[in-house]
This record gives C-alpha cells, structure tokens and sequence, in this order.
C-alpha cells in the first residue's frame, strides 16, 4: 500500500492464523520477534498495511521453521594451587568446578603426572546448567621427602557428554623442611689423674632432612676444655664426630669431680637443641703394695 503509516505483523501455529501466538504493529520494514517460540515448530506469519485511509488485505502467509540449538558443553576449574607441608603428612586441597554448559552434564575426574600418593574424593560429579561444586585431592607426603622435594599432580575433569569439552588444575606439594639431630657417647663419664687429658668422641647424626648446621659451646666448672669443632655442617643422613678434651686440674685431688656442659644446637632451627654434661672424676690413688715378711718355719720333734 502506498503511504504506509504502519504495518500489522501476526505470526501463528496454522496457515488460516486462528491460532495466533504474536501480534505486533510496526512503522518500519523489518521486526525482531519479541516473544519466545518453540523448537523445531514450524511458524505462519502475515502482514496488513494500514495508512488514514484504512487498511490492506493482509499478505500471503510466509512460513519459517525454529530449529533446535546447539547444546553447548563446558567445565571450569579453580585455579592452579601449591601448599608445602613437613613429610609423613597430607595435604588438601579443594578444587571447585562449575559447569559452564547449558544442560546438566557428568564429568570425569583423574589425576596424572604424579609420583606420591595422590587421592580423589569422588570419581565423578554432576552438576545442572551453571552450578558450581567441590571436590577434595589429598596428597601424602612420603616421610623420605627432603626439603624443598616436591611433586606436581594434574587433575583433569572431562565432560561425559563430551569429551571436548574440559579443564584441568595443577597442584604442587612441597616438602617442608624438618630439623633434627642424634647423639650418641661412648663414655659421657671418664676419670683420670690430676694433669691428664680426657677425651671424649661425641658423634652427631642430621635426622632431618636438609643440610644443616650445628653449633656446638662448652661451658664447664674447673680445668680446661677444648673442642675440636665448634660448627658443624651435616648433610642429611650423615654423621660425623666430636672430640670434647678435658683437662684435670693438676691440683685437684680425689674425689673431686669437673663437669662440663655440651650444648649442642641446630642454626635451622633453634629450638631444635640439646645438652649433656660430661663428668671427668680424679681417680682414687693407687695405695703401695703392703709389705710381707715371711718367717720360717719351725718344727720340733
């Protein structure tokens, strides 16, 4: 129609529109619908043209068809992580998944590329259109792991309805570094004359694991004492020996007694200590031989 002012659109389920499912009026040539249809219908519209003096015969009806849209598959997991703990212990952590498809959807999870003992706490999980859920990995530190030892666990999850579709986390576990020391004595008590040198081999052994230093101070009452090492660095595993030398006061006299304190201490960590006290004794004197004399023997008849 010439002039237009405005055109009628009528969309309907049948070709003769008695059932009308959209209705709109326009000034313009084209039109977005603006209601929701169906999947996969198929849709008869028309048009009527009206201007001030009056309105057409509507057009000849057009059909269209909807289609059904693709569905669309799609996981997220929380981001990479890394914790650090002391060996012999577990670490979890906590992993969120959301998915981000359009349909509820399964998806697997594993876990690769690890060598400790790494655990899910589910094999699989659904989650609807958009929803988000948790899952759990522990990892066991191996009570062998040095300091600083670590082991990298990739944790995927794979949409059952389509493999395509997944995502995957990296978590790092560290060992933490632990510090500890032996010791052991043959003797921790000796005596020996006013004057002489008494040794003491005290043997260190690191039961932590990492290289560690420590430090060792005597503190004592009487005499003198020398200590064949006042820092020792020791790897992990390793053992090495200290010789403590008292020296007995040349004046003293038994029973007097020294005792000399070893403190022993880790520069890792301080609190990791300990201390023995050696007692060096003088030694009871030796007494002279008694003298014996003999007399003959007589016998009368």
């Amino acid at each position: 129609m010439a002039e237009t002012d405005e055109y009628t659109v009528e969309i309907a389920t049948d070709a003769g529109f008695g059932n009308l499912v959209y209705t709109a009026t326009v000034t313009t040539t084209s039109h977005p619908v603006g209601a929701s249809l169906s999947e996969a219908t198929t849709y008869f519209w028309r048009v009527t043209a009206a201007n001030g003096c009056g309105a057409s015969a509507a057009s000849v009806p057009f059909s269209f068809t909807t289609v059904v849209p693709p569905t669309y598959y799609g996981v997220q997991l929380s981001a990479d992580e890394a914790q650090t703990v002391v060996p012999s212990e577990t670490i979890t952590y906590t992993v969120s998944i959301t998915n981000t498809g359009d349909v509820t959807d399964t998806f697997d999870l594993a876990v690769g590329g690890n060598t400790w003992t790494t655990t899910l706490s589910v094999p699989t999980i659904e989650l609807a259109a958009a929803e988000m859920g948790n899952f759990e990995v522990v990892v066991a530190v191996p009570a062998g792991a040095w300091a600083g030892e670590e082991d990298v666990a990739t944790v995927t999850a794979v949409s059952q309805a389509d493999n395509a579709a997944s995502d995957a986390v990296v978590l790092t576990s560290t060992a933490e570094a632990v510090y500890g020391f032996d010791w052991s004595a043959e003797a921790i008590a000796r005596e020996g004359e006013a004057g002489e040198s008494i040794t003491y081999t005290i043997r260190l052994t690191n039961t932590g694991n990492t290289t560690n230093t420590y430090a060792i101070a005597l503190a004592g009452t009487h005499g003198q004492q020398r200590l064949s090492l006042a820092s020792l660095p020791l790897a992990p595993g390793h053992a090495a020996d200290v010789a403590v030398v008292v020296v007995i006061d040349s004046e003293a006299v038994y029973p007097a007694t020294d005792a000399v304190t070893v403190d022993i201490a880790s520069e890792g960590d301080g609190t990791v200590s300990a201390e023995l006290v050696l007692i060096t004794a003088v030694a009871e004197p030796s007494l002279p031989p008694q003298m014996a004399i003999y007399l003959p023997l007589v016998i009368r008849p």
